[in-house]
């Protein structure tokens, strides 16, 4: 039996797709039963065009995934693959009046989606920063730990507050800062298809019975993407209980809540596609670069459309 992650090799790997490779692919897209075997043949698609060279018979074969999509997971994982692979080939696509058509008739035809989608790109562009900012309060926080309270120690806080703030309102991806480290396991060595995976609840499996409730309950109640669940499990049972230790699962669910479902979705795909680009040692490509010429390109003009839209998606990348 042909697993998720075989079918997301065939789709990354393959070279030349043969027509009976095309026909399976939108079989597995819209079949409703197996979301997470369709969901990796579209993220294995998507990759083969960041990583490689252009293919306009790929690209033109995951816009047909988009009609055909028989799962939310699977339309979410679309629209995130062609607006970055839209991105990238902006210059191409300007000059193809049948991929520019049927790419507006995609980005027209769900226009919420899409631009959620592509806020969540955007965000991408502000993770160096915040690893910077990360960087800096914990040189001036670290000296002060023993004198928590102090006018010192507030001081450093007050300092900073304002940036701390802009963190907390653009929902910015702190999570890759906790996780980063905790990509080194043998699953992620083990195989590229692993950064991509939805999440599995048979993981559990793999803790201690008396870990598994705890955990799941802190899983449930802190949004991540299923790629830093996975980092989660992999992770020694003293790293995770310091890190249980420090969370605020109430102040992280209401993020949730604010977030809404959609975004949370697309923008944990998102998270997984950064994951692999920045920490893996399957990829050398850097598709995430183009993100802050996102104003140059072809999915700006399609999707960011009134000033309010372009303020937000401004301010993600600025």
């Amino acid at each position: 039996m042909t697993s998720a992650s075989d079918i997301f090799d065939i789709y990354r790997e393959t070279l030349l797709l043969k027509e009976e490779d095309c026909a399976d692919f939108l079989v597995l897209v819209q079949d409703m039963n197996a979301p997470v075997d369709g969901a990796m043949a579209v993220a294995g698609l998507t990759l083969s065009l960041l990583e490689n060279q252009w293919s306009k018979e790929r690209m033109l074969l995951l816009m047909k995934a988009y009609a055909c999509a028989g799962s939310e997971m699977v339309r979410e994982r679309v629209i995130v693959g062609l607006l970055m692979a839209m991105m990238k080939y902006s210059a191409i696509m300007r000059e193809d009046d049948l991929l520019l058509d049927a790419a507006q008739d995609i980005l027209t035809n769900d226009p919420e989606l899409c631009y959620t989608a592509l806020c969540n790109i955007a965000r991408t562009a502000q993770v160096k920063r915040l690893e910077k900012f990360n960087q800096e309060m914990t040189k001036e926080i670290m000296p002060l730990m023993n004198q928590v309270g102090s006018d010192e120690f507030y001081d450093v806080i007050r300092k900073h507050q304002g940036e701390m703030e802009r963190i907390a309102h653009m929902h910015l991806d702190q999570n890759f800062l906790i996780f980063k480290t905790a990509y080194q396991t043998p699953f992620f060595r083990e195989r590229a298809a692993h950064w991509l995976l939805p999440w599995d609840d048979k993981q559990w499996m793999n803790v201690a019975e008396d870990e598994r409730e705890q955990l799941s309950n802190m899983v449930a109640a802190w949004p991540m993407c299923d790629s830093d669940k996975y980092a989660l499990i992999g992770m020694s049972s003293v790293i995770r209980d310091a890190l249980r230790g420090q969370l605020q699962t109430d102040v992280l669910h209401q993020m949730g809540d604010t977030l809404g479902n959609a975004t949370i979705v697309t923008n944990g795909y998102v998270q997984q596609l950064y994951r692999y680009f920045r920490l893996s040692s399957f990829t050398h490509s850097t598709p995430f670069d183009l993100v802050a010429y996102m104003r140059d390109t072809l999915v700006y003009r399609l999707v960011v459309v009134g000033e309010r839209a372009r303020q937000t998606i401004n301010e993600l990348l600025n």
